[in-house]
Order: structure tokens, then sequence, then C-alpha cells
């Protein structure tokens, strides 16, 4: 596995910004390899997911929502990837982590899937709403912790948890043997 990022985005034509744009030069300015996939669909996020040869995966896009405002999936122009969908696929990750910024997309059970099923060792995400420059600022803040200061994934992230306001509660859940565990501020 590469030591770096995988940055699969999915945005719209009239989509205001591009997290993966504004992270790959992050990276670039790090000095930290990445590669910054387009996907338009749920089969090509998740078939770049889990083909991608990177240690860390973002996941740059919208959540779907439901009615009641509550995660429904990963949006992509071409449709949601409800979690009944990506259930129907059968991935095995090598990634060590995988980080979204979707809206709403730190509910529970989608990380126990991410995490148990898919076989991530690390999912973080927000139980809130991050705006786009939100969601570009947590992300460079805790990949800077992660890379240039040499931190593992639960260091980097407790160490922007404990410094930092978490107002949209980017939660970090982690595979262990009898269940996930979580840490989250606010």
């Amino acid at each position: 596995m590469k030591r770096g990022v995988c940055i699969v985005e999915c945005i719209d034509a009239d989509d205001p910004g591009s997290e993966g744009r504004v992270l790959k030069e992050i990276f670039n300015l790090m000095e930290v390899e990445s590669k910054l996939v387009r996907a338009n669909s749920i089969t090509e996020l998740l078939e770049t997911v889990a083909e991608s040869k990177f240690r860390h995966v973002h996941v740059s896009t919208h959540g779907a929502l439901t009615d009641d405002n509550k995660f429904k999936g990963w949006w992509t122009p071409k449709g949601s990837g409800t979690r009944r969908r990506v259930e129907m696929y059968d991935i095995r990750l090598p990634c060590i982590s995988i980080v979204s910024t979707a809206c709403r997309s730190g509910a529970k059970g989608f990380a126990k899937h991410v995490t148990e099923n898919w076989g991530c060792r690390r999912y973080i995400a927000p139980l809130g709403s991050p705006s786009f420059y939100d969601a570009v600022l947590f992300s460079h803040i805790y990949y800077h912790k992660l890379f240039k200061t040499r931190r593992t994934v639960d260091g980097a992230f407790a160490s922007y948890d404990d410094h930092y306001k978490n107002p949209h509660g980017f939660t970090l859940y982690a595979k262990t043997r009898s269940a996930i565990r979580s840490r989250r501020g606010c």
C-alpha cells in the first residue's frame, strides 16, 4: 500500500467548489502522494475505493438524506448509495482509513458496515452537516497532523478533537474484535 491519499470526489456541474481539488493542492504542498478521482455513480465511487492502492481514502461528496434529515447514503450525480445498495457490494478494503465529509455520513449503522463488513480499520465522518469550507478545514488539520507530525490515524484525530472545536461532530469509528468504538468531541 502506498503512503498517501486517494481522493474520490462526486460533484455536479453546478457545485460551487471542489473539495477534492483543494485537498489535492494541500497534499502537493505537504509533499504527500495523492490521486484525485472523479466518480459519477455509486458503482464508480465504490470501485475506486475498493481498488485504491493508498493507505487512506477520502470520499468528498454530499450526503443523501431522508425526509427527516438522516443519512441515507453517499450522493453521486447518477444516484445515491443507500445502505442497502452499498451492502450489495462485497468489498474487502485494504486501506487503513476512510474519511468521508458527506453530511451526516458518520451515522453509526453506516460506519459499522464500513468497518465490520468491508474491513476498513478506521472510518471518520461527521454526524452533522459541514459546509464546504468546514469540511476542507477539518481535512487540512487532520491530514497535516497525520502526515506532518507522524501520528497514527487515532493520534491525528485525537489531536484535532482535543484542540479544535468540532461543531459538526466528526467522529472516528474503529473496528475492534467485538464491535466498533467511537471517539467524538462536542
